[in-house]
């Protein structure tokens, strides 16, 4: 992978190595975050398509407590609507409301990890009524998945599970629905994937196995940028 000051995110310590930052060093990095809310800034929200079909949107953040969060969202999910993502003000609603339900609950619900022995770590949530809520994955890659959510009676869990192509589960999920669920976005997500950054992203991320084709967007929008010096 080419080597370019630009590739490289201050602070060093939030870069990895699974992911490509293009940020342009000759401005300053808060006139590039798409918002910034509190000291948690929106750094590029990119669409996600799987043999050139629209699959959701992937978008990273970055605080000085989790550091850098790379997020999906399927686009079955109102955050993952391909209107919505195209639409700067529509997405940040939504981001913005997204975020402060997901503090909210937050606020009393129970986590707890649970070691099934997998490539990544597991994490099942409880609300204030010790009723299971759903479960979140934090990826090798350091990027989030969040799923399997909690019915709260079979009739609830009936309806979820068509909403949610039938991952849902009454009651904390097995080590296999675990194990089924990752499969399944994890496989969608990376069969022929390609992100493309919407048009209101200025810093550009993307994988580093799409940056190493010829298709990176980054280096596309880089020769975009010299077409037209």
């Amino acid at each position: 992978m080419e080597k370019e000051e630009n590739l490289k995110v201050p602070p060093p310590e939030s870069a990895d190595d699974k992911y490509v930052y293009y940020i342009d060093k000759s401005l300053p990095l808060s006139d590039q975050v798409i918002i910034k809310e509190g000291d948690r800034c929106l750094l590029n929200v990119r669409k996600i398509f799987t043999d050139n079909v629209y699959f959701g949107v992937c978008y990273t953040t970055f605080d000085s407590l989790s550091g850098m969060q790379h997020q999906f969202r399927c686009k079955d999910r109102p955050l993952g609507n391909l209107s919505v993502v195209n639409d700067k003000e529509k997405f940040l609603s939504l981001f913005l409301f997204d975020g402060n339900r997901y503090r909210q609950k937050q606020a009393y619900l129970r986590q707890e990890e649970v070691f099934f022995n997998l490539p990544y770590r597991v994490f099942f949530y409880y609300d204030e009524d010790d009723r299971y809520q759903s479960t979140q994955y934090l990826c090798e890659d350091g990027s989030v998945l969040r799923g399997l959510y909690g019915a709260k009676n079979t009739k609830h869990l009936q309806k979820m599970l068509i909403e949610f192509n039938g991952f849902a589960t009454l009651g904390p999920p097995t080590k296999q629905e675990v194990i089924n669920y990752y499969e399944d976005k994890k496989t969608s997500y990376a069969n022929n994937q390609i992100s493309v950054s919407t048009d209101y992203s200025e810093i550009i991320i993307e994988h580093t196995t799409q940056y190493d084709k010829e298709w990176s967007d980054i280096k596309r929008r880089q020769k975009c940028q010299k077409n037209h010096q």
